[in-house]
C-alpha cells in the first residue's frame, strides 16, 4: 500500500510526488502518456513559479536546457505601449517559456531522483472505494493488463478533464463562462529577443502575446472572443493572418519567419475552481482550478498547488492535524494565493475597454519606469495586485504624470 498515489504526472502531479518522496513517504505516480511529450500549454513559467523551481532545487536544470530567459515585458494598450522589467519574486528576476517536452521531462526526472515509483502509458479507467473514502486506482497498462493500487490517499493531477474530479463528483465554484478561444504556433525566425510582448486590442477585441522558447523558436498565441470561436476554427490560417495584421510590426516578424507546427488551441476554455479534498482524495493543478490562459498562470498555479498539497499531507500523515483540517488548510491557502490573479485574468480575458479610472491609469504609466516596472509586476505575479490597483496608489501614478 502507498501513502499516496498521484494520478497526472506534469506540473501538478509530478512536484507533489517529488515533494512527498522527500518527506520521505511512498508515492506512485502514474499517467496515461510516455515521456518525453507534449501537450497544450501556455508555456510561461512566471518568476513566481521559477521561484518554487529554485526552492526545490530543479531551476538550474530548466536552465541548463539553454532555455531563454524572458527579461522584460513590452505591454501595449491602445496607443499607450510600455516596456519594463517587473520586480524580482523570490531571488529570481526573470522568466522562462520552456518546452512541455522538456519542462514535464524534468520534472518526471526529479519525481524519479527522489524515490517516486512512476508507470507510464497507464490508463485509470476508476477508483476504488470503501465506506464513502477513496482507497485507490484501477486501470489498465499500455498492453491491456488490468491493475489496481491502494493508498491513503489518491490525488488527482490529471489536467482539465480529471478523471479523479469526475468520479468524486468535485463541486465546482467561483465558476465563470469561457470568455476567449485561444491558438498558437511555433516559428523559426525571428529576431531573437529576452523580452516577451503583450498585445491588448480592445476595439478589436484581441490579445497577442509572443516570446522565445527552446530550439530557437517563438511562441505567438493569439486570442479571440469566445462568441468568434466558430468562425476562427474553420479558417484558422485566416484568422491568424488577420489578427496579426492589428500589429504591423508583429505581423512583419512572423511573416519573415517559418512557422514549424500546426496551430494548436482550445475553442471552450472552462473558468472554475473545484472542491479540491474530500474522504481520501485531493485534486491539484488543472483538476483544481482552470482559467483563461490569457494570464499564463496555469504553470504557476500548478506549482503552488504541489507545495501547498504536499505540505497539508505531510502534517496529515505525521498526524500533526487531521485529514479534514489539513486540506481544508489546503484550500484555503490556494483561494487565497490564487483567487485575486483568477478573478484579474477572467477580467482581462472579456477583451474589452478598461473601465475609464484604469484607462487613466494606463496613460499615466509612460516616462514613470518604477509605475511601469510595477503594472508588469502585477501582470507577473511579483507585485500584489491589490498594492497596484489600491486607489492611493493609482491616484499617486496619475497625479505625477499630471506634474510632468
Amino acid at each position: 500500500m502507498y501513502d499516496a498515489i498521484v494520478v497526472g504526472a506534469r506540473c501538478a502531479g509530478s512536484p507533489t510526488a517529488m515533494l512527498l518522496a522527500r518527506h520521505g513517504y511512498r508515492v506512485l505516480l502514474v499517467d496515461k502518456a510516455a515521456f518525453p511529450s507534449d501537450t497544450l500549454s501556455t508555456h510561461f513559467l512566471k518568476r513566481t513559479g521559477c521561484s518554487l523551481l529554485k526552492r526545490w532545487g530543479l531551476l538550474d536544470r530548466v536552465v541548463a536546457t539553454g532555455c531563454p530567459p524572458i527579461k522584460e515585458l513590452t505591454f501595449q494598450f491602445g496607443s499607450v505601449k510600455v516596456t519594463g522589467t517587473p520586480p524580482a519574486y523570490g531571488g529570481v528576476d526573470v522568466d522562462y517559456a520552456p518546452r512541455r517536452t522538456i519542462l514535464d521531462n524534468i520534472l518526471l526526472e526529479a519525481a524519479l531522483e527522489a524515490g517516486v515509483e512512476v508507470r507510464q502509458g497507464l490508463k485509470v479507467t476508476g477508483l476504488l472505494k470503501s465506506d464513502g473514502r477513496v482507497t485507490g486506482i484501477r486501470g489498465k497498462s499500455a498492453s491491456g493488463e488490468a491493475f489496481q493500487e491502494c493508498a491513503r490517499i489518491v490525488i488527482g493531477a490529471d489536467g482539465l478533464g480529471s478523471l479523479v474530479a469526475r468520479e468524486v463528483k468535485a463541486e465546482k465554484y467561483f465558476e465563470a463562462p469561457p470568455r476567449t478561444c485561444a491558438y498558437y504556433a511555433y516559428y523559426r525566425g525571428m529576431p531573437r529577443e529576452e523580452r516577451a510582448e503583450l498585445y491588448l486590442l480592445d476595439r478589436e477585441r484581441r490579445f497577442l502575446l509572443t516570446f522565445p522558447t527552446h530550439d530557437g523558436l517563438n511562441v505567438v498565441f493569439l486570442f479571440w472572443p469566445f462568441e468568434d470561436n466558430r468562425k476562427v476554427r474553420a479558417d484558422l490560417e485566416g484568422s491568424f493572418g488577420e489578427t496579426l495584421n492589428f500589429v504591423p510590426d508583429l505581423a512583419k516578424r512572423v511573416r519573415g519567419a517559418t512557422r514549424e507546427s500546426n496551430i494548436h488551441g482550445m475553442h471552450l476554455i472552462p473558468n472554475y475552481f473545484r472542491k479540491p479534498f474530500g474522504p481520501g482524495w485531493a485534486l491539484a493543478g488543472d483538476a483544481a482550478l482552470h482559467r483563461d490562459p490569457i494570464t499564463a498562470q496555469g504553470i504557476t498555479n500548478a506549482f503552488h498547488d504541489a507545495q501547498f498539497l504536499s505540505d497539508a499531507l505531510d502534517d496529515v500523515f505525521l498526524e500533526r492535524a487531521s485529514e479534514t483540517d489539513a486540506l481544508a488548510g489546503y484550500e484555503a491557502q490556494r483561494i487565497a494565493a490564487l483567487k485575486p490573479l483568477y478573478d484579474y485574468t477572467i477580467q482581462i480575458a472579456q477583451l474589452q475597454p478598461f473601465p475609464p479610472e484604469i484607462l487613466e491609469l494606463l496613460n499615466a504609466l509612460p516616462g514613470n519606469q518604477p509605475a511601469i516596472n510595477d503594472f508588469l509586476g502585477s501582470f507577473i505575479g511579483s507585485v500584489p495586485l491589490d498594492h497596484f490597483y489600491d486607489p492611493d496608489n493609482m491616484r499617486r501614478i496619475v497625479a505625477a504624470a499630471r506634474t510632468v
